[in-house]
């Protein structure tokens, strides 16, 4: 049973990280912050891996519902403590919906808090030290056609935290992204709007982009 429903959860999460990401990897040392001191795009992608992992991690342990085909997806995880290099990312929340293991048919809502407590992420020489201001929350809601024909993927990102670095920078980063990603034979279409940490969101590869 929860083989059946955890490959969805995978399915979601690969999908979404994977083979619509298709921004440039982010580079350089653009300033950035809501305020204090600055974080380069790479330190900020960093961070953002950080979460994404823990939200892989919290959601291999979801409880799983009787499988059926189509399986009717009902998965939470709640307050699921992941731990950093030092501290946590306490991680929560639901996916959704339908899904066929067969067809690969699929219509899921997958939503996800992230409160980083203390939690240590490291970056080239330095490391950053990330808190919730307020915690960041990722609505994200997929469709796919037979065999994945068509893929929707859809959602946003919001929220904030704050951090201090070894190097003696502090300050608080802000996310509100919204983003769209579609697939077909025809190509790929992806649309990402909003800011990460003051810097423009499309380069980064966030868990819906």
């Amino acid at each position: 049973m929860r083989k059946v429903s955890t490959s969805f959860i995978g399915l979601t999460t690969a999908l979404a990280l994977a083979v619509v990401a298709c921004g440039d990897d982010p580079t350089g040392d653009d300033p950035d912050v809501d305020s204090g001191s600055e974080l380069t795009s790479t330190e900020v992608a960093a961070v953002l891996a950080a979460f994404n992992a823990a939200f892989e991690s919290a959601v291999s342990g979801a409880s799983a519902a009787p499988a059926q085909v189509p399986e009717e997806v009902d998965e939470t995880f709640d307050n699921v403590s992941v731990p950093c290099e030092s501290g946590n990312l306490v991680v929560s929340g639901s996916i959704t919906g339908i899904a066929d293991v067969e067809t690969l048919v699929s219509d899921l809502t997958t939503t996800v808090s992230w409160d980083p407590n203390a939690c240590v992420v490291g970056q080239g020489t330095n490391t950053f030290t990330v808190d919730g201001a307020p915690g960041v929350e990722l609505v994200l809601h997929v469709t796919s056609t037979a065999q994945l024909a068509a893929l929707t993927i859809s959602g946003t990102e919001t929220g904030g935290f704050s951090y201090t670095s070894s190097d003696g920078r502090s300050g608080t980063c802000g996310l509100d992204v919204t983003f769209s990603v579609a697939t077909a034979d025809t190509g790929v279409v992806r649309t990402v709007t909003g800011t990460i940490c003051g810097l423009a969101a499309d380069p980064f590869q966030t868990l819906g982009t």
